[in-house]
């Protein structure tokens, strides 16, 4: 039997509008000997049939059942059951270009990396195009490398479903999805590269995500706002204090990390009450002052104002909270005169 080079794990939760034309860009790869895994979610759509359809197809795909437990637990359930010596991820209704798997794989081997990445174009349901830049060139990290890459994102993003990994390294240092959390590629990616000896990063786009209105990750903290907040406000502490205690020398960019994380978060709480968002604005708000000089110095990496820095960090919770209040007063009453 050929040995399988590389298993793409496919988490599928109500995907028949695109998963078949999503799997076809995963057998027609330039790399033949891969498996394709799709992890059935507990779907109530014709997606099961749809799978199994697939699977008769083109030896090289299997298909798992199991009740909805959610993205991670599939890629678990997928980790658990891929025979290949690296393991990659996609979601349900993206794309991959032919050569990914290629590219990837043979980075991987070229460097003896336990984690070999790539780069990604962004095209919403319009056609528009978005992050689309990319200079072709392949970085080599060491651990500590690797780290401060995945902290500063200049080049390496978050996503799972850009890079592959070996599957021999994730059972070694027991590396899985954690469930019951969002921000799965970002908890995911800390424990692989915390622990991966060397990677690469290819910066050529092979992976085409596509952005959809109605996708989970645009929606979710709409949604479950609670729980967003929680997972966010968890993740953001738990990778500062990893980097503290085995990387200090990189805690400068951890806090830089969640420094701009809690600015995105902000703007997610400007569209509620406070009653909603505490404890967590009360703690981003402290964090942010506590860190201020940080805030203010790398002001042009989240691309703000110094006014503007200097208020989010200073402006006191129930200011912030009345002047929102007050501004949504106005902006319904220039709508009611205005319609």
């Amino acid at each position: 039997m050929e040995k399988i080079s590389v298993s793409i794990i496919v988490p599928v939760y109500q995907a028949e509008s695109y998963l078949q034309k999503s799997v076809e860009t995963i057998t027609q790869q330039t790399l033949q000997n891969i498996e394709i895994l799709l992890v059935n979610d507990g779907s109530t759509d014709n997606s099961p049939a749809l799978c199994d359809e697939l699977s008769r197809r083109d030896k090289r795909i299997r298909v798992i059942h199991q009740k909805n437990s959610g993205q991670s637990s599939a890629r678990n359930t997928g980790i658990e059951a891929a025979q290949g010596e690296y393991i990659g991820f996609m979601d349900n209704d993206d794309f991959l270009y032919p050569k990914m798997c290629e590219t990837l794989y043979k980075n991987a081997k070229n460097n003896d990396a336990d984690i070999s990445a790539c780069s990604y174009i962004t095209k919403d349901e319009s056609g528009k195009t978005s992050h689309d830049k990319h200079n072709g060139k392949i970085y080599k990290y060491d651990n500590r490398q690797g780290v401060k890459e995945l902290l500063t994102r200049e080049i390496l993003d978050i996503y799972v479903w850009t890079k592959i990994y070996r599957k021999e390294f994730l059972n070694k240092e027991n590396i899985r999805f954690e469930e019951g959390r969002s921000e799965e590629d970002w908890l995911f990616n800390r424990l692989a590269y915390f622990a991966a000896k060397k990677s690469v990063m290819e910066d050529t786009p092979v992976y085409l995500y596509i952005e959809r209105q109605n996708s989970t990750c645009r929606t979710f903290y709409k949604k479950n706002l609670k729980k967003y907040l929680d997972d966010v406000c968890y993740r953001m502490q738990l990778i500062e204090n990893e980097v503290a205690n085995k990387y200090p020398d990189l805690q400068f960019w951890a806090k830089r990390q969640t420094i701009k994380t809690c600015f995105r978060v902000l703007f997610v709480i400007s569209k509620h009450s406070r009653r909603e968002c505490e404890p967590y604005y009360s703690w981003i708000k402290k964090y942010l002052y506590t860190n201020s000089q940080i805030v203010i110095k790398e002001r042009y990496y989240w691309e703000m104002s110094l006014v503007g820095v200097v208020l989010a960090s200073y402006m006191p919770t129930g200011v912030y909270f009345y002047l929102k209040k007050w501004k949504n007063r106005k902006n319904s009453i220039k709508l009611y005169f205005t319609s």
